[in-house]
């Protein structure tokens, strides 16, 4: 396991990047990349809300409360007479129980429904030798075919060999897997056409005697929409 990997911390970083000017640091080794089996994913279960999906409020016997908005950035809703609302992290069914109890003491009629309208939140990042490179929405599982079809497909300098795919598990920890995307598209080993899940990241370096190393640094810093400091193993 790559702990704190140079990947994922790029991503943290440029979400919550403070106004200090950047610092470029040269990537670790893409010689610590994880040659274990991609981790299966989890089995499907009930959704769970994310930041920027649309959910409904309706309410039956008080229409006048029924909305429709985005979860904020801090994973919260506005709601009236019960003000801010945690909505991420928590099914359709449990939001609308938490909405219920934080409404009875205003409403004596309470019957209400929260339906989510869209899922922003589930996208998976494609960077590198792809005609669309940036993040991929998906509202159902896709394996990681049918994610780089939704990114436009490979360039002609995309490699086969080596596709990263960078995940990060249960305990919070980071990982780096290499995918033969060659031997996906032969048919001879269509275990590696993983199916993704939301966060994950998938690289398409170019094929070549291209550095790895410093393309990844040049593709990633490429990929975040602002400019932020990179961290490698935790330090600066």
């Amino acid at each position: 396991m790559v702990k704190g990997s140079l990947l994922i911390s790029v991503i943290l970083v440029a979400i919550s990047v403070s106004a200090c000017g950047p610092t470029v640091v040269k990537p670790a080794s893409t010689k610590s990349i994880i040659t274990s089996p991609i981790p299966e994913s989890a089995a499907p279960r009930a959704y769970h809300i994310g930041v920027g999906d649309e959910v409904e409020l309706k309410f039956f016997y008080t229409p006048e409360l029924n909305d429709r908005m985005a979860v904020r950035p801090d994973g919260k809703i506005s709601v009236m007479f019960a003000q801010d609302v945690q909505a991420a992290g928590l099914t359709a069914e449990q939001l609308a129980h938490r909405i219920k109890r934080k409404l009875a003491s205003h409403i004596k009629q309470l019957d209400l429904v929260v339906i989510v309208r869209t899922f922003t939140s589930q996208k998976v990042y494609v960077g590198g030798e792809v005609g669309k490179p940036g993040p991929v929405q998906f509202t159902a599982r896709e394996n990681l075919l049918q994610v780089i079809n939704d990114a436009g497909w490979l360039t002609p300098l995309a490699s086969r060999d080596k596709v990263l795919l960078v995940r990060r598990d249960s305990d919070g920890e980071d990982a780096i897997y290499p995918i033969n995307l060659r031997r996906i598209l032969s048919g001879e080993d269509m275990s590696q056409n993983v199916t993704l899940q939301a966060g994950d990241l998938v690289l398409v370096p170019p094929s070549g005697s291209v550095e790895m190393d410093r393309w990844v640094d040049q593709n990633v810093r490429q990929m975040i929409p602002v400019t932020a400091g990179v961290f490698i193993n935790g330090s600066r």
